[in-house]
């Protein structure tokens, strides 16, 4: 874990950064082995996009790249094999009709529902012992980080 000097005035901005990188290579590993690529058969490109329109409904082609941090190309790509797929629909946005929409079709909703129920059965038995206290505390920390990070990255959609 990164220690931040205490005293100095903390700088919170920073701290989370560094949290939030210090967590990303175990939270990544963590859901990788929870989603494998048996339960859901897509590409990890395509398990992100169809977990971001879990989250966000519906989203422009290019938001939707730059929300998973790939190039338009390649999500376009993903997309396609999607829609192929039957995982989702793409549709003209009504307001800009250079914009395509990307949406989860209700295939991809039951799909999501399954894995998640057999992701449950897989809880590494490290986490399935941790205390009750514990599981509340985590779990509502992660629902705060959750939602100040959608919340910050909604905020700045230049899309």
């Amino acid at each position: 874990m990164v220690k931040i000097n205490t005293n100095e005035k903390k700088d919170y901005r920073n701290e989370s950064i560094l949290k939030l990188c210090e967590f990303y290579p175990l939270y990544r590993k963590f859901i990788c082995d929870l989603y494998t690529k048996d339960d859901f058969k897509l590409t990890k490109t395509q398990q992100m996009i169809v977990m971001s329109l879990w989250i966000h409904k519906s989203m422009s082609l290019t938001h939707l790249a730059a929300q998973i941090s790939t190039s338009n190309e390649q999500a376009t790509r993903a997309v396609g094999q999607l829609v192929k797929m039957g995982c989702v629909t793409r549709a003209r946005n009504e307001i800009n009709r250079r914009a395509i929409d990307i949406q989860l079709t209700d295939k991809a909703v039951e799909m999501i529902e399954e894995t998640q129920k057999k992701a449950l059965e897989r809880i590494p038995e490290t986490l399935r012992s941790m205390s009750d206290e514990d599981a509340k505390t985590l779990a509502e920390s992660l629902d705060k980080v959750g939602d100040i990070l959608i919340r910050y990255y909604d905020s700045q959609k230049p899309f």
